[in-house]
């Protein structure tokens, strides 16, 4: 089964409400789900494979699989292609459940791809729909058993407060406040609790709708600024939700032009360019470059800085230039520590820098000798041993065309002294040909002599007529 979707370098990213979906998996199928997200497009998926790297039964994960597929959160489906009219089996795997909306235009999507002669969707087996079942009343059942005075798993979102993401560590589910797994002390009555302020609403971010088609300026605009992606790229043929939400939120504060611009200028000023050529570390998520391409900059607070430069006026942004000097400045030393920003005499720490990525080091740790990061470092020997596993490579095929060549010279010589035999042969039955026509000519000529002498004894009186006389 090849997987169609693609991941962003470094890390795959699994969203909290998908954490959360304890009703559709158990940790063993949110396991699964990450491992294939981890993956890049056109991953061929074998749950033999995985099950053997992670010490897992393949009936096991056959089952998680199948609850994936409940839930929506892998799609399958089989095409059949006109070349060779067979069937072959893909999977698109979604971080949260696949809408209607979304296997509709995936379906539609793959159809108009070249080559599908016929793409249907395949549903979950009858088994994989009864685990499900099974897995939700089992869950359903220990919520029912659970200890209501027993402290409940809870999550703290970084950045809010307990009032605004609703699930804080203070409040219960009942809506009074909890005392902490380790409180001894009685509550205070609530007269002598200081009053609390209420929370400000968060703005909620308007979400996309989904199946809306766009416009014909939008749909104008999206195509010019997915033409500037250069092709080495290999983008698919088909645009998932998310490059197509980045793009339309960078239209909204730039014009096609400049994020024509902005893509040409970030790909070989952000390494990718390099990246794809022969010897590059390569690409890890086509989607995830393409998305990095467009988006908006979020590193400057001046909304017509473009990369450094502000559209304006063409000139170098002072905010960015700002940013670059504080960044070079030493790093504070850290508490407990003497430094500068202490009052000490003692100067702050200095934290190495990878000379490849340029990622700070630990505060406190020398630098290694060869002044790479643990990643860095893991990238270089993997290509070292790439090299000399191209060395050797390069080193058995010359060897095997020395081989091959001397092989060649041996035939060569051989057909060449064959040759030569063969034309000795020729020569000498060629001349023994011409002494034996000599020989027949000589011997021709003495009989035809010695029968005229006879002649001539025996009919003296012939000789007076004869022109040979």
């Amino acid at each position: 089964m090849r997987k169609r979707s693609g991941r962003p370098p470094r890390f795959a990213a699994v969203p909290n409400e998908t954490v959360d979906d304890a009703l559709s998996f158990d940790l063993e199928g949110l396991g699964l789900l990450t491992v294939v997200l981890r993956h890049r497009d056109g991953y061929e998926i074998t749950l033999a494979e995985i099950a053997e790297k992670y010490g897992y039964g393949r009936d096991g994960l056959a089952g998680a699989w199948g609850m994936l597929q409940v839930a929506r959160y892998v799609i399958k489906v089989k095409i059949q292609w006109a070349g060779d009219n067979q069937w072959s089996t893909e999977v698109v795997v979604y971080d949260t459940p696949a809408t209607d909306d979304e296997v509709k235009e995936l379906l539609a999507s793959i159809a108009r791809e070249p080559g599908v002669r016929t793409v249907k969707l395949e549903p979950p087996t009858k088994s994989a729909q009864e685990r499900a079942a099974k897995h939700v009343a089992k869950v359903e059942a220990k919520r029912k058993k659970a200890n209501p005075e027993r402290r409940k798993l809870d999550y703290e979102v970084p950045g809010q407060s307990a009032g605004e993401s609703g699930r804080g560590r203070g409040r219960r589910r009942d809506g009074g406040e909890d005392q902490g797994s380790g409180a001894a002390a009685p509550a205070a009555p609530a007269a002598a609790a200081p009053p609390r302020k209420a929370p400000a609403p968060k703005k909620q971010a308007k979400k996309r709708e989904p199946g809306r088609r766009l416009t014909q300026q939008e749909a104008a605009a999206v195509k010019q600024v997915e033409a500037a992606f250069p092709q080495e790229l290999q983008l698919p043929s088909y645009r998932p939700p998310v490059l197509r939400d980045a793009i339309l939120e960078a239209l909204s504060a730039r014009s096609p032009e400049v994020l024509v611009e902005r893509v040409k200028r970030r790909w070989w000023k952000h390494g990718y360019e390099e990246a794809v050529m022969p010897g590059g570390k390569g690409i890890g998520s086509a989607i995830g470059v393409a998305v990095a391409l467009v988006r908006p900059s979020t590193d400057c607070p001046d909304p017509v800085c473009e990369d450094g430069v502000v559209l304006d006026t063409g000139v170098v942004c002072r905010a960015c230039e700002q940013r670059k000097e504080d960044r070079k400045r030493p790093v504070p030393a850290q508490r407990g520590e003497s430094g500068d920003d202490q009052g000490g005499d003692v100067p702050a720490p200095r934290r190495w820098k990878c000379r490849e990525c340029r990622t700070l080091g630990k505060t406190g740790t020398e630098a290694p000798e060869d002044g790479l990061c643990g990643p860095c470092r893991k990238e270089a020997q993997e290509a070292e041993a790439a090299a000399a596993r191209l060395r050797e490579d390069m080193a058995r095929a010359e060897a095997q065309r020395e081989e091959l060549a001397r092989e060649r010279w041996v035939e060569l010589l051989e057909d060449a002294y064959r040759e030569h035999a063969d034309r000795e042969r020729e020569a000498a039955e060629e001349r023994e040909r011409r002494e034996a026509a000599e020989q027949r000519k000589l011997r021709d000529a003495e009989e035809r002599r010695r029968i005229q002498e006879q002649i001539a004894r025996e009919n003296p009186e012939l000789l007076a007529y004869s022109q040979t006389a």
